[in-house]
């Protein structure tokens, strides 16, 4: 584990989302639970979000509409 204290309750939002700038890891062990989650406080964690959603709906629009 890293340097940062990830049970600290002041980098979870609403005690499911991590969103801590300092910390440099991408995943993250979810506080409660089995199971990673994401640091949203890095921009690559965005991307993976966006790329999890985009990558259906662009099937779903060509099946649609191809």
């Amino acid at each position: 584990m890293s340097d940062f204290n990830r049970a600290n309750a002041e980098f979870w939002k609403w005690g499911i989302i991590y969103n801590n700038p300092n910390d440099q890891a991408i995943w993250v062990d979810k506080r409660v639970g089995i199971g990673w989650t994401l640091n949203f406080a890095r921009k690559e964690s965005w991307f993976i979000i966006f790329m999890i959603l985009a990558i259906p709906l662009a099937l779903l629009v060509f099946t649609i509409f191809g």
